[in-house]
């Protein structure tokens, strides 16, 4: 997929893809955390150490794919 948000500014472009849902959204890795920048704007935030240190918990969230 193609980088959507391009204007967001912040941290190291990781690439584009879909949740669950099919909402697309970039993905951008700042300082310690992933951010999801979903197409309606809203961003989700998860530090990459917590994602690592429980995976289980995480694994049917899109943050696993980043870490």
């Amino acid at each position: 997929m193609e980088q959507q948000f391009k204007d967001y500014g912040k941290g190291e472009y990781l690439g584009s893809s879909k949740d669950m849902a099919h909402h697309k959204y970039d993905a951008y890795k700042v300082e310690d955390e992933i951010h999801l920048v979903y197409e309606n704007g809203q961003v989700a935030t998860k530090n990459i150490q917590i994602v690592k240190d429980n995976m289980d918990a995480y694994l049917w969230t899109p943050f696993v794919e980043w870490v």
